[in-house]
């Protein structure tokens, strides 16, 4: 027999699959076996080729002679995306003294910095050759009001540094289903030691040629809604809104631009607004979910679909349903003005987005979304995230039988909890995908664009991946992007979807309830308290501040009401404050019914009593965790007394402690464990920092106020006051026989009461008091 087809030998059966391809016939056989040398062979000089390739290629800033320049010490600051820290080591560098481009906020300097060679590497001869080949970068600096650059803004330099790993830690997850891959830039902080003041630089690698710098730059979204509409590709698309299921909902990766798949410049939003002045939190989540179309890619790559209200769907409708996913440039591009320029406006775009949207107040915004691919976009802007005061708001809107019917839908969900099976994927029971419908084209330019989609992605998608995990902080979460939607209908932010088939003999009004009410049904449903308490209030004829219009377009239903306040105050993942006012609404209600019996209303104001006790202690860690962060840089690592998880014994479990040392220049601390009392010194990228709930947070350190961003106070969540609270529960007490214990509780609401300055109250409820204890 013939060696070469003879059969494997027994331990090579299990690989066989990797080492041989097998194709039948007929009846006859054929196999083709890979020799491993020979492919070892070809990749060697594969890697020759290419090394010789880079040494005979020009250097694009080779007339520049930076090879000339002095070489400076400097320490190089990279961010471990999984543990959350910097850690640092030393390098040299030359860099021009001038700048040869600047934006709005940055001067951008030519870098070259020599590569490393790995300590495995067995031929340095590419590496010997120096500064003249050394690789090209570009550092920006920040400048300071009068355009110096400013030697502060190392906070700034590293959440810059910060974002960038964090898009590219997501971008990851991404590519391991996606059909076409995606990648961003890698860059770091350079910290000039020898300089007074010792600067920081970001700096990341130059790509020479004119797609990247030149017409073929692409801005695919932003942080604050906008979704290009004139290219329309899905990936970028698709990639933000599978970086927010595969994050558990705590990250959105935006403002997506760059050539073909290699983007830069990416602004992160987080459930707690950590990420910067462009973090606009579960607000920008829900500006880009708005304007999401859910397509054959999210299908494939198992993401669930983001629920929007009838209007916002017919909104959508509006443009041509093609699912296009061309990334051939568009002829606005040639408009483009530096690409460092353009990147410093929309940076400071993303500071003043929540009282400078980027799609004008108008019905039809499409060529507001065409400018977005423009610099000159920060001209064209006008505020639009402050609720409207021109317009005398309508309060009760016209509605037809289908719009009671999708209310009382809505009202439906709310009090139900929000279950993730196949419908919500596009997908039988079986888990196979249902077929999606298509609008046939009407033209040959519509045809040629189908058929140039079915080439390029269709053919790539030949595998349909399971649905995303949905857990709990999933849900948590996106409820919070509801509310937050609802919020922005609210305050008048989307007038373009105000029953855009209706024709209204009156004002029109201000903004579509509709939506308002579909996305705190759903928020509700997914046990948002902030919503849940929202619809109560609406439900008992009460004013709520996600919408002026909803009190008086929402039935009234006592019952419902109570419910709503029952699942708030029941949530799990959401803050105190929240959940006190519901219980505080809930005695209103008992107490207005006059059919609960004192025990019912006694334990509901001792469970409100105890979230308003939880909620200040929330207040509380939430100003003691920002006042320990405002002491200290972004790069500054651990300090001893930090509350960490320490990697135990490098076994890959996390235990709970505290730094009681700090060594070798921050890059090891020593951890003390709670459970044992025991210590061990570990590496600064196996220690991780325990920070203030993520819901607390989000609800307390948001940049904006709700009166700053939504124009109106958020009355929702006043409460009764801590001594009101207790005098109640201490007159149902002494309902009930136990006297002592309402004496002891009168006393304590005097006390409070005095604390507050109410000096007549807090004599009252002493004289209650001393009353009961005779």
């Amino acid at each position: 027999p013939n060696p070469k087809y003879a059969p494997l030998p027994t331990h090579l059966k299990s690989s066989a699959s990797t080492t041989c391809q097998t194709f039948r016939v007929g009846k006859t056989m054929t196999a083709f076996s890979y020799d491993r040398e020979t492919v070892r062979k070809s990749l060697r000089q594969k890697i020759r080729r290419a090394a010789a390739n880079a040494i005979h290629q020009e250097d694009v800033w080779a007339e520049f002679n930076i090879q000339d320049i002095p070489a400076e010490r400097v320490v190089r600051h990279t961010y471990n995306p999984e543990t959350k820290q910097f850690l640092k080591n030393e390098t040299i560098v030359k860099i021009e003294k001038e700048p040869f481009t600047n934006g709005a906020m940055r001067h951008c300097f030519r870098l070259k910095k020599l590569a490393t060679p790995p300590q495995s590497a067995s031929n340095h001869r590419f590496h010997s050759y120096g500064w003249s080949r050394a690789l090209n970068y570009v550092a920006k600096c920040y400048l300071d009001e009068a355009g110096e650059p400013d030697m502060n803004e190392r906070d700034s330099v590293l959440i810059d540094i910060i974002l960038q790993y964090e898009a590219a830690h997501w971008a990851e997850k991404f590519n391991v289903t996606a059909p076409k891959k995606i990648d961003f830039i890698r860059a770091y902080a350079l910290e000039f030691v020898d300089r007074p003041g010792s600067p920081m630089f970001a700096v990341e690698r130059f790509i020479a040629g004119k797609d990247t710098y030149g017409c073929g730059f692409l801005k695919h979204n932003t942080n604050s809604g906008f979704v290009d509409q004139e290219v329309r590709r899905k990936t970028p698309q698709v990639f933000s809104a599978h970086s927010f299921y595969a994050s558990q909902g705590n990250r959105l990766v935006a403002d997506i631009q760059g050539v073909g798949d290699l983007y830069t410049d990416p602004q992160v939003l987080s459930i707690d607004y950590r990420f910067g002045d462009g973090d606009l939190g579960p607000r920008g989540m829900a500006l880009f979910f708005k304007n999401f179309r859910h397509c054959d890619l999210s299908d494939k790559m198992g993401i669930p679909i983001f629920p929007l209200s009838r209007n916002e769907r017919k909104y959508q409708a509006k443009y041509e349903d093609d699912e296009s996913t061309l990334s051939e440039g568009s002829p606005l591009l040639e408009a483009l003005l530096c690409k460092f320029k353009m990147l410093d406006d929309n940076r400071q775009m993303r500071k003043s987005i929540l009282v400078m949207p980027t799609d004008l107040n108008c019905a039809d915004s499409t060529e507001t979304e065409k400018r977005n691919n423009f610099s000159e976009v920060s001209k064209t802007i006008r505020s639009s995230f402050v609720a409207s005061k021109k317009k005398k708001a309508v309060s009760i809107v016209k509605r037809t039988k289908s719009d009671i019917d999708e209310v009382t839908s809505c009202l439906e969900i709310a009090l139900t909890d929000a279950v993730f099976d196949n419908t919500a994927f596009h997908r039988f029971e079986s888990g196979e995908l249902r077929p999606r419908h298509r609008r046939n084209s009407e033209d040959n330019d519509s045809d040629l664009r189908e058929n140039m989609c079915k080439r390029k992605s269709v053919a790539l998608m030949k595998v349909d991946y399971p649905p995303m995990e949905i857990t709990d902080e999933t849900k948590s979460n996106l409820g919070k992007v509801h509310y937050h939607l609802a919020c922005l209908h609210g305050m008048d932010r989307f007038p373009e979807i105000v029953s855009p088939d209706k024709i209204f003999d009156d004002e029109l009004p201000s903004h579509d309830v509709f939506s308002v009410v579909f996305h705190l049904s759903h928020a509700a449903s997914l046990g948002n308290a902030q919503a849940c308490l929202a619809l109560a209030r609406a439900r008992v004829g009460i004013q709520s501040s996600a919408s002026p219009l909803l009190h008086t377009n929402v039935p009234i239903d006592f019952d419902s009401a109570k419910d709503l306040c029952r699942k708030a105050m029941s949530s799990e993942r959401s803050p105190a404050s929240p959940k006190a006012a519901a219980g505080c609404l809930l005695y209103q209600i008992l107490e207005d019914e006059e059919t609960a019996g004192d025990v019912e209303k006694l334990h509901v104001l001792e469970e409100t009593l105890t979230f308003l006790n939880l909620a200040e202690r929330e207040q509380a860690a939430v100003k003691e965790h920002a006042k320990k962060m405002q002491s200290r840089g972004k790069a500054d690592g651990f300090h001893v007394g930090d509350v960490v998880e320490g990697n135990y014994f490098m076994e890959g479990t996390y235990y709970p402690g505290k730094v009681i040392d700090v060594l070798e220049n921050g890059n090891a601390v020593v951890v003390q464990y709670d459970d044992d009392g025991s210590s061990e010194t570990l590496t600064a990228d196996n220690v991780r920092p325990i920070e203030v709930s993520t819901e607390v947070l989000s609800h307390e350190t948001s940049r904006l106020s709700d009166e700053e961003a939504f124009g109106v106070s958020n009355t929702d969540e006043i409460v009764l006051l801590d001594y009101d609270l207790i005098s109640k529960i201490a007159g149902l007490k002494e309902k009930t026989g136990d006297r002592l214990v309402a004496a002891e509780l009168f006393q304590q609401a005097a006390e409070l009461a005095m604390s507050a300055g109410k000096m007549q109250t807090a004599n009252k409820f002493s004289m209650r008091a001393a009353e009961l204890e005779t």
